[in-house]
C-alpha cells in the first residue's frame, strides 16, 4: 500500500504556526531592522579595536628607535624621537586647558634655538594657579642644553593660536598649536613641534597621551553593542511572540501529568 505524502500542506502549516507565533509585527519588524545594525556596531568597535593596537605597536616601534637630529632628518614623522642641542629663548606661550589626574593648568611652549634653526618645544604641563588672572611662573636653564623627545605635528589651522594676539611683549596664553601660531615664530619646520621625553631634564610634566582611547575601551564599546543586541532578540521573544504563553502552557500540561 502507497502512502501519499504532501510537502505543500506540511510547509503551509509551517508557514501558518511561524506566522501564528509572532503577535506584534511593528515591534517584530523594528527588531528586524535593528539588530544588524546593533551587531555591526559591535564589529566595528572590534575592529576600531585592532586598529587601535596596530596603532600602539607602530608608536612604540618608533619611539624605541634612535633619537636623531631633526635639523638633518629629511622626512619629519610623528612621534619620531628626536635630540638636539641649543637653548631656550624667552619666548613662551601658555596652552590652557590642559588637565593631569584632573587637575587644570597649561602646557608650557617654548622656542629652542639649535645652530641657526629654530624649534617650537612643548615641555609639558605645569599646574594653574589659584587665580585665573595669574599665570604660573614659567623658569629655564640660561645655559646651552641637550633635549631629548619626540616629533609632533602642528594642527593644520590658520588662526592666531586660539583667538590670542602674538605680540611678543610678555607670555602669551594661548587655546591651540595651530599654523597662525607656529607661522609667526620664523621656526625651522612650522608645521612640527617637539614634545619633551620625560628623562629630559627640561620637561615638565609629560604623561603624554598617544592614542586617544585604548584598544580595551573599544572592546567595551563593543560588548555594549553585542548586549543590547542580545536585549532586543530577547525583548522581541518577550513582547512580540506568543512563546511566552506557549511555554507557560506547557508547564502547565506538564505539572498536570
Amino acid at each position: 500500500m502507497t502512502v501519499e505524502t504532501h510537502p505543500v500542506r506540511s510547509r503551509e502549516t509551517s508557514e501558518r504556526a511561524s506566522v501564528a507565533l509572532i503577535s506584534n509585527w511593528p515591534l517584530t519588524v523594528f527588531s528586524i531592522l535593528l539588530l544588524p545594525a546593533l551587531v555591526s556596531l559591535g564589529f566595528w568597535q572590534l575592529d576600531r579595536a585592532d586598529e587601535k593596537r596596530s596603532l600602539i605597536a607602530a608608536v612604540d616601534g618608533r619611539l624605541s628607535a634612535q633619537p636623531q637630529d631633526p635639523n638633518t632628518l629629511e622626512h619629519l614623522q610623528r612621534y619620531s624621537p628626536v635630540r638636539l642641542p641649543g637653548y631656550f629663548t624667552d619666548e613662551y606661550f601658555y596652552l590652557d586647558n590642559r588637565t593631569r589626574n584632573g587637575r587644570v593648568g597649561y602646557e608650557i611652549l617654548q622656542v629652542f634655538v639649535s645652530g641657526e634653526r629654530r624649534w617650537l618645544v612643548n615641555r609639558g604641563w605645569m599646574p594653574a594657579s589659584v587665580s585665573r588672572s595669574k599665570l604660573p611662573e614659567v623658569s629655564w636653564p640660561r645655559a646651552a642644553k641637550v633635549i631629548t623627545g619626540f616629533l609632533y605635528p602642528v594642527t593644520q589651522g590658520h588662526g592666531d593660536g586660539g583667538g590670542n594676539p602674538i605680540t611678543g611683549d610678555g607670555p602669551v596664553r594661548i587655546q591651540a598649536v595651530d599654523a597662525g601660531l607656529t607661522g609667526s615664530l620664523r621656526l625651522a619646520k612650522p608645521d612640527w613641534t617637539i614634545r619633551l621625553s620625560a628623562d629630559s631634564d627640561t620637561a615638565l610634566v609629560t604623561d603624554w597621551r598617544m592614542v586617544n582611547s585604548s584598544p580595551a575601551r573599544h572592546q567595551a564599546y563593543a560588548w555594549q553593542w553585542f548586549a543590547m543586541a542580545l536585549a532586543l532578540v530577547i525583548l522581541w521573544l518577550l513582547a512580540a511572540t506568543r512563546l511566552p504563553a506557549a511555554l507557560r502552557q506547557r508547564a502547565r500540561a506538564w505539572t498536570a501529568k
